[in-house]
């Protein structure tokens, strides 16, 4: 007897449930159509801002939370939902047809404001729960830090070239002089006469072996290396250098008796 009770009791209790749940829509889908008289899918929608927001966020709150955020977010849309579907229920009543007690006209006003402000609630707590989901929230937060990271260090870059303007812009200053004086033909070439370096003739040295000989210091051979330096050539100037020679035409045949003239006497 104690077992059919008590599945006589669950099964009570779930068609009870399913009982109230309904009685809750159909009030409220009743306000609604106070609300929107010729609009049955505003009605509809209407539905989903109330009773059903109020059991979504219930198994939101359950199921579906992570972080501390996220339930505190879920048990906020829940208890807005129960107290929105409860002014609905308290609305449909009081103007659904009863003579008993007079209705102010602020009840009709709050039924408008009510449905906007559960409106705008309930959108700001869906994307406040996505928002902080441990992975996202993550991603946020370092994204946050890496923006104030770059933020000082541009500023640290541009209080850097503040104290430095002056230096780059006398290096710029040179580099548009130098520019110009090589577009105008202005530059010229200089010779460095710079003095000769030592070139040392080293020769090839053998590898080492060890030997008896090496480990006393007066049997080590001392050599000098011979150093040989890099001749110059003076430059010579235009003045020095005088009138270059005539230009070299090779062996040229002396002339022919054929091709000198040659005068007949005149024979009077």
């Amino acid at each position: 007897m104690k077992k059919v009770l008590q599945s006589a009791a669950g099964i009570l209790f779930a068609v009870f449930s399913i009982a109230i749940l309904g009685l809750l829509m159909s009030l409220t889908f009743g306000a609604l159509g106070k609300l929107f008289p010729d609009n049955f899918m505003n009605q509809i929608w209407g539905l989903v801002l109330f009773d059903i927001a109020a059991m979504i966020w219930a198994l939101v709150f359950v199921f579906k939370s992570e972080s501390t955020m996220q339930y505190a977010l879920s048990a906020i849309g829940f208890i807005a939902a129960f107290l929105g579907t409860l002014g609905m229920v308290a609305v449909e009543v009081m103007l659904g047809g009863q003579t008993f007690i007079e209705v102010e006209s602020w009840v009709g006003e709050w039924l408008v404001y009510g449905y906007v402000i559960m409106t705008a609630l309930h959108s700001a707590l869906l994307y406040a729960h996505h928002a902080t989901a441990p992975e996202i929230h993550e991603k946020i937060n370092v994204g946050i830090a890496r923006g104030e990271i770059v933020t000082e260090a541009i500023k640290q870059a541009t209080d850097s070239l503040e104290v430095q303007k002056a230096a780059l812009a006398e290096n710029i200053h040179r580099d548009i002089v130098n520019q110009v004086k090589r577009d105008l033909g202005l530059s010229r070439g200089q010779v460095l006469d710079l003095p000769a370096l030592p070139i040392l003739d080293t020769p090839a040295q053998k590898p080492a072996s060890f030997s008896l000989a090496n480990l006393l210091p007066f049997t080590w051979a001392k050599s000098k290396p011979k150093v040989s330096y890099q001749a110059t050539v003076p430059a010579v100037s235009e003045s020095e250098a005088g009138t270059p020679p005539a230009p070299f035409l090779g062996n040229q045949p002396k002339d022919s008796p054929s091709d000198t003239p040659t005068t007949r006497p005149d024979h009077a």
